[in-house]
């Protein structure tokens, strides 16, 4: 889901425009959530056997864990992993009186960034990593309740202070996606809705060293999605297109699908949910040329994480199997292009992010909460 950093401030009907490409993803979760549970089926043809686990299929796979409560009585939650067992990400502290901004290695001191006032309602998103860094985007409000976002970054040994490189970015596009950020030929990049009610969208950029900050505006909303291709979906609506832009040179290419598909994109492959007359629906994968279609799971599946085919390899897929599951956690797959089937990765996840190769998730409850990531970059 896209969220703007200073959604509040915007004129109503600039709301209503940038939500429209969404109508498609709200009404394939709803045609998800209310379809009737039936057997899990498998990936392709609805031939193969039972999903793998990671375990079986990848037994040297780099996964690690950690407990969500801190040493202190604080709660940490992953934003990013810079090896599969060295996270950055945000935790509150014991009294709920301030946000942090924490290295968590797998051994050895917890290491603090940044410290902020609950108050002002922090948040720490967008992480990156290219060339030597890793950048990240951090909002937050003053007492007049306006939300400003700035760009940080920090040498990717982390170590040293981290430096703030842009005081305000914008009004930072955050959909949730890896590409939210990118570090590319020495400079950061993200995208920032342009100023007016007319829909435009902000190419920003700045040398990660700081200084130099270009921008440059175009017409319509776009989403980053792998370099250098920019993504908008607003005609994506119960069939219509999704259009990719070309950052650098301005090309394009469309993904054009029928009245009973509803797509969402990536750079290399589309989703695209399909709600045929008489049956109970499926998930296709397809590249955005239109070749390569094939069926990758039944109308049992929910997609956790906002990108399409990670690493133009795994979907990522999660069961919606009986409500009385959401209690204790749901299957989490991955359906591996290159293999042509699914395979489990856990029974019981909870909460689902993925960033720069890695995927991780979240067990248990309260004070039991854990997390487990798996480096989907190293599964050949």
């Amino acid at each position: 889901m896209v969220v703007s950093s200073s959604a509040a401030s915007r004129p109503a009907a600039r709301r209503e425009v940038r939500w429209t490409g969404l109508v498609a993803a709200l009404v394939a979760a709803a045609w998800l959530l209310g379809s009737s549970p039936e057997p899990s089926e498998p990936a392709g043809d609805g031939a193969s056997p039972p999903a793998r686990s990671v375990g079986s299929v990848w037994p040297s796979a780099p996964r690690a864990s950690m407990p969500s409560a801190l040493g202190d009585g604080g709660t940490y939650t992953p934003g990013f992993f810079v090896d599969v067992k060295t996270s950055i990400g945000p935790a509150v502290t014991a009294d709920g009186a301030f946000v942090q901004l924490l290295v968590v290695p797998d051994a050895g001191a917890i290491l603090e960034l940044r410290r902020l006032p609950a108050e002002s309602a922090p948040q720490f998103f967008g992480f990156t990593s290219g060339t030597g860094w890793v950048a990240w985007a951090e909002s937050s409000e003053d007492a007049s309740g306006r939300r400003t976002t700035s760009m940080w970054v920090i040498g990717s040994d982390l170590k040293g202070a981290p430096r703030r490189i842009v005081a305000d970015a914008g009004d930072v596009r955050q959909t949730d996606s890896t590409y939210d950020l990118a570090i590319v030929d020495g400079r950061l990049h993200w995208t920032a809705i342009g100023p007016g009610d007319d829909a435009s969208t902000e190419l920003r950029s700045v040398v990660v060293d700081g200084g130099d900050p270009r921008t440059t505006t175009i017409p319509r909303l776009w989403s980053p999605v792998a370099w250098p291709w920019l993504m908008d979906s607003t005609d994506a609506v119960g069939g219509g297109r999704i259009v990719l832009m070309n950052r650098l040179d301005r090309a394009t290419r469309e993904f054009t699908v029928g009245p009973a598909d509803f797509p969402a994109c990536g750079a290399t492959w589309c989703r695209s949910i399909v709600v045929d007359d008489g049956s109970s629906g499926r998930v296709d994968l397809v590249r955005v040329d239109g070749t390569e279609r094939r069926r990758v799971a039944g109308p049992d599946v929910g997609f956790p994480v906002t990108d399409v085919a990670v690493l133009d390899r795994f979907e990522v897929l999660t069961g919606l199997d009986p409500a009385s599951r959401a209690a204790q956690g749901r299957p989490l797959q991955i359906y591996d292009i290159a293999r042509d089937a699914t395979v489990t990765v856990a029974s019981d996840a909870i909460s689902v992010r993925y960033s720069g190769g890695f995927l991780w998730w979240s067990s248990g409850f309260e004070d039991r909460v854990s997390w487990t990531a798996l480096e989907l970059r190293a599964l050949t």
